[in-house]
């Protein structure tokens, strides 16, 4: 099965690199322009289903490519939205670690379980992503999905075709508007309970 993993394009200028989790920016004019790119590159690929994160980015950017696919339908959940960073989001890590001493640094050492205050930590991202994404592939492995979302969530999917640990997640490319063609043999995430299965010290 071909699933095509597609981020949102460029969001707004964020010159004092605050957090930006669950907060709901749109696309930026060049952001619909990336997006538009990949609506002409993905015209002929015969998409069955397109799915997304419920936040703005990417409902705009499944709204562009499926305009080149008006017989497709669009699915949002709430699922594949971004990692949630609680308290952190709208905070510069300069902010975090005044607000929350320590806890910038601490997350570098664990990034897989460390979890921010009222956020997830990307071990949770995995466990609400990767079950969602396997529930609601079709049935029929010939027919090519694509998912419109976040840095993140594009992440734990890729960690976890790569049998990648999530500790180094961090590790993979993912710019604004990265297209990820990943081809998946049936039953391909039928052992997701063995990569998730972990102590929960988040």
């Amino acid at each position: 099965m071909a699933v095509y993993l597609l981020r949102h394009g460029a969001l707004p200028p964020n010159p004092r690199r605050c957090f930006v989790g669950q907060r709901d920016l749109p696309l930026t004019p060049l952001g619909q322009r990336q997006i538009a790119f990949w609506a002409e590159e993905l015209a002929r690929v015969p998409l069955k289903r397109i799915l997304c994160s419920t936040l703005q980015r990417c409902r705009d950017t499944a709204r562009i490519i499926g305009s080149r696919h008006p017989h497709t339908p669009v699915t949002p959940s709430d699922a594949f939205r971004e990692i949630s960073l609680g308290r952190w989001e709208g905070l510069t890590p300069a902010e975090v670690e005044e607000r929350f001493p320590g806890a910038y640094a601490e997350r570098g050492r664990r990034p897989a379980d460390y979890r921010p205050h009222g956020g997830e930590s990307f071990r949770m991202l995995a466990r609400r992503v990767l079950p969602a994404l396997r529930d609601a592939l079709p049935p029929d492995p010939e027919e090519p999905v694509l998912l419109a979302a976040h840095g993140g969530v594009i992440r734990v999917i890729l960690a976890y075709a790569l049998a990648l640990p999530l500790e180094r997640l961090l590790e993979i490319p993912q710019p604004y508007a990265a297209c990820t063609r990943l081809e998946t043999p049936p039953g391909f995430f039928d052992a997701l309970p063995l990569f998730l299965a972990a102590p929960e010290n988040a």
